[in-house]
């Protein structure tokens, strides 16, 4: 081995140190690698390494054989060089890539590159995933065609042979154009793709493609787009003049009602470099600033706008109308003026003001309502009628009538009014103190001049309580008898005639009492008139306080008396009543020092079993008492013998109810309700049906006994009992699977007037377990209508303790929406006379909808009951009744046989 004289400097070996394998190796910090590279290439080649003096360095070997024709070659030729620089210049390149590669491929856009023959040379995870490629496709040098496939095979590329769409594009890149468009993939996601084409000394090789999910920036411009077409069309329709100017007083946007609220011509708008100062101008030259010099006025506006102020002031123009001006600066230095011609306004409040005049100082209540009918003003008049203060009514609902017995005559009134006309006519008012006084009563609709849709009601009405007591007193001088106050025969006649058009028009019964007292001649012609007079007016007292204010008490002379009892529910109610008189009557009477008897004999004749005329009547309840008279006096007997054994056997059925009450002789059966669940009925609910049976086995009508159970108050007990058993029997199913059934039960006038109810029916639903809704009262419109105060409190008790309400045998009773409306009800059950003549009255149909229509507003369910036809049924459901009953469906069962029906006929 030898070297030369550069090597030794190279590597630093001293000149006393032999040229040999050995020493050459030991320069080296890798000689192992050296000596493997020696060993290993016969051919000769090149390594790079570090010498151990100065590590700093890096020097590059060639090693060739010599060419001396020698096989194998027996001599080595070697060059060694310092590449220190040039490696350090490549490490520093490669640190550079890795940071290029790194900041590429947490890049959100995706990159590729590809070389001039179109192979993939790099690319990043975001490229792939815009264009959804799969991994095992995207490697080094895949051809750009072949990587393109994948989105036309997917129709990215549109309609059409994926492989022609692939041949074209390729030709295209082959142009190395740059480019940039927007594409939409199917799966709705917007990509800006942007390919630049790579050039090398001029060359090109390749290009580069970026491409950006601009999904979000396109919903955020189409967005933006719509809000200024949604702002233009904005101050385009808006009923002010709008006018919007830059910092430099350039109008950037107006819309047309500007002209006209301000009266400018279009010239003034003809090109795009309209400014303020333009419009000061133009104003100032017609006067619309007022008197003085135009160009001095410019001047002190354009100063004034130079640091414009929010602004709100009113200016009268030439011709009287007045604009009200409200200005606005914007951040960007712009400022946006609205004009607003307020000249109606200001004649508005000018009548106003008349008005209010009018309205303060008129001696007539004048009341403001809303189109919810509900007090928005009153006038002092309305203080001084009623002793209430405004601000104790205010928002309150106002109606027609104070008395509760008048609701059909405030629903009529409404319906007059709400259709346009006029409503006049007298009604009774309640005063602060509770005092009830008569007034006439005007009411009008104020419509709106556009749509006619109302906007307010005007209540107008005076106190007439004077002049009622004039005509009341000559109405009673010619209609009541002098000397007891009471009806007497003239008013008798119209009264009963009166009494009679109603009974026939509810269809109930009427009963005639005719009393005669008994001996009471010898009282008048031993004691005299005077004490014979006392004893008839105590008399005609105890009568009057024995019955209800609207029946009717007259005296047709001597000490012959008639009570005429309206709204008879059944014989056994004229025969109590009848007891009722013969026990109040027979008491003693204290007349001056005296104390007299006097027992009457009553006659009872019944419509229209014994009569339909007053005459008829009153001849048949007189027999009727002479008979009475008869048979021994001190008694009552109807006119015919079968009315006497109906009574009687009234009584023995009172005495058997109250001995099936003790001895709890009765049952629940169930009906089921059903719920259309689109081709399907599913019961959601049963109602409980009352059933007594006798210890004989035998079934008594619910229509026999339930009548007398309520008149004699043993409803209340027998009702505690029905729900007791309902709630026993729900927890029973409830537990049994059957969890989403709920039961109605139904509630009779007495029972909604027992405070106690409502708790009883919470210690109930807590002790079954019943959550909110599963248990649901029934009631009639009418039960509730004879005390609606309390009935109301009753109900709302109900439904704060998790009970359902709904209200039956609707469209039969009062059907008083002003009432209907205060009920905390849930469902609405349209009566089943509606429904039986549905398939063939179309008055029945159309009363059904409306219901349905009405219930439905008011957030009620409607049921319908007695639906006995698959044609009614399907009517029914057309017509909207969310639920529906009757024998068509389903008869009511015993608890065990409904319980099997249940489960037969599962919920879907």
């Amino acid at each position: 081995m030898t070297w030369s004289p550069g090597l030794r400097i190279l590597l630093g070996i001293g000149p006393d140190v032999p040229a040999s394998a050995e020493a050459l190796l030991a320069c080296f910090a890798e000689p192992g690698k050296l000596a493997e590279f020696a060993r290993g290439r016969g051919e000769g080649g090149e390594l790079r390494l570090t010498p151990v003096s100065g590590s700093a360095r890096c020097l590059e070997i060639v090693v060739a054989p010599e060419q001396n024709g020698c096989k194998p070659p027996t001599r080595f030729i070697g060059v060694c060089k310092n590449v220190t620089e040039l490696s350090a210049l490549e490490d520093e390149y490669q640190k550079q890539g890795g940071y290029l590669k790194g900041i590429l491929a947490h890049l959100p856009q995706g990159i590729t590159v590809f070389d001039e023959t179109l192979r993939l040379k790099y690319w990043n995870d975001s490229a792939i995933e815009v264009l959804a490629l799969p991994h095992e496709i995207v490697v080094p040098d895949v051809r750009f065609e072949d990587l393109i496939m994948v989105p036309a095979t997917r129709g990215e590329y549109g309609p059409g042979d994926p492989g022609e769409l692939v041949r074209q594009r390729r030709e295209l890149a082959l142009r190395f154009e740059a480019h940039s468009f927007e594409r939409t993939r199917p799966n709705g996601r917007t990509h800006l793709v942007i390919g630049e084409p790579m050039f090398i000394d001029g060359r090109i090789a390749g290009f580069i493609t970026t491409y950006t999910d601009i999904t979000e920036r396109k919903k955020i411009e189409r967005e933006i787009e719509r809000q200024n077409q949604i702002l233009a069309s904005i101050i385009e329709n808006i009923p002010c003049g709008v006018s919007l100017f830059d910092k430099d007083f350039r109008l950037l946007a107006y819309n047309e009602e500007l002209k006209a609220v301000l009266g400018l011509p279009d010239e003034l708008f003809a090109d795009q470099s309209t400014t303020l100062i333009d419009f000061f101008e133009y104003n100032a030259r017609r006067g619309e600033y007022g008197e003085g010099d135009p160009d001095e006025i410019v001047r002190q506006l354009t100063e004034r706008a130079r640091d414009p102020q929010p602004h709100s002031f009113e200016r009268v123009r030439p011709d009287g109308r007045v604009i009200h001006i409200r200005g606005q600066p914007l951040p960007d230095g712009s400022f946006v003026t609205i004009y607003n011609d307020i000249t109606e306004l200001r004649r508005a409040e000018a009548r106003q003001i008349l008005a209010d005049k009018v309205f303060e100082n008129t001696p007539e209540a004048i009341v403001i309502l809303s189109p919810d009918k509900r007090i928005v003003s009153a006038n002092p008049a309305f203080t001084t009628i009623t002793g209430q203060e405004l601000e104790s009514v205010l928002d309150k609902h106002f109606d027609p009538s104070d008395d509760p017995s008048e609701s059909a005559l405030a629903d009529d009134a409404w319906a007059i009014v709400e259709g346009g006309g006029s409503f006049s006519g007298e009604t009774v008012g309640v005063r602060a103190d509770g005092s009830r006084y008569p007034r006439a009563l005007t009411m009008v609709a104020v419509r709106d001049r556009d749509d006619g849709s109302i906007t307010h009601f005007v209540a107008i009405f005076i106190d007439i309580t004077e002049r009622k007591r004039q005509e009341a007193d000559i109405a009673h001088l010619a209609h009541h008898d002098v000397l007891t106050g009471l009806a007497n025969r003239f008013s008798l006649q119209a009264r009963l005639e009166q009494s009679l058009a109603d009974a026939r028009r509810k269809g109930n019964a009427l009963a005639v009492l005719f009393l005669d007292l008994d001996r009471f001649k010898n009282i008048n012609d031993s004691l005299g008139h005077h004490h014979g007079d006392a004893l008839l007016v105590e008399v005609g007292k105890r009568l009057t306080e024995a019955v209800r204010a609207s029946d009717t008490v007259a005296r047709l002379g001597g000490d012959e008396f008639v009570v005429v009892v309206q709204d008879v529910g059944s014989v056994s109610d004229a025969a109590h009543v009848a007891g009722q008189l013969m026990g109040r009557l027979s008491a003693p009477y204290s007349v001056g020092e005296l104390e007299l008897h006097a027992i009457p004999s009553i006659g009872i004749s019944m419509f229209p079993c014994d009569g339909e005329t007053p005459d008829t009547l009153l001849r048949n309840a007189d027999a009727a008492m002479y008979h009475a008279k008869a048979l021994g006096r001190a008694n009552f007997q109807f006119f015919t013998e079968q009315l006497n054994r109906a009574v009687t056997e009234r009584f023995q059925l009172e005495a058997k109810l109250r001995k099936a009450v003790a001895s709890e002789e009765f049952e629940l059966w169930y009906q089921p309700l059903f719920e259309p669940q689109g081709d399907v009925m599913a019961v959601c609910a049963v109602e409980a049906l009352l059933r007594w049976r006798t210890i004989d086995g035998e079934l008594v009508s619910p229509g026999e006994f339930i009548p007398l159970a309520e008149e004699t108050g043993m409803i209340v007990q027998i009702g505690d009992w029905v729900i007791a058993e309902a709630c026993r029997q729900l927890e029973k199913w409830h537990a049994g699977g059957l969890e989403s059934l709920r039961i109605a039960i139904n509630l009779s006038a007495r029972q909604l007037r027992d405070k106690g109810l409502p708790l009883r029916v919470e210690q109930l639903m807590k002790q079954h377990g019943l959550g909110a809704g599963a248990i649901e009262f029934e009631i009639t419109e009418s039960s509730v209508m004879e005390e609606p105060t309390q009935a109301i409190a009753v109900l709302d008790a109900l439904k704060a303790s998790g009970a359902s309400l709904s209200i039956d045998d609707f469209g039969t009773g009062y059907s008083s929406l002003s009432y209907l409306k205060l009920f905390p009800l849930d469902r609405l059950k349209i009566d089943r006379s509606f429904v039986s003549d549905i398939e063939h009255d179309a008055n029945d149909a159309a009363i059904v909808g409306a219901a349905v229509s009405l219930a439905h507003n008011l957030g009620l369910r409607v049921v319908a009951e007695g639906v006995e036809s698959a044609t009614q049924l399907e009517r029914l459901t057309h017509l909207g009744c969310d639920e529906l009953q009757g024998y068509h469906l389903c008869r009511p069962l015993p608890a065990a046989a409904v319980e099997r029906f249940l489960r037969d006929n599962p919920a879907p």
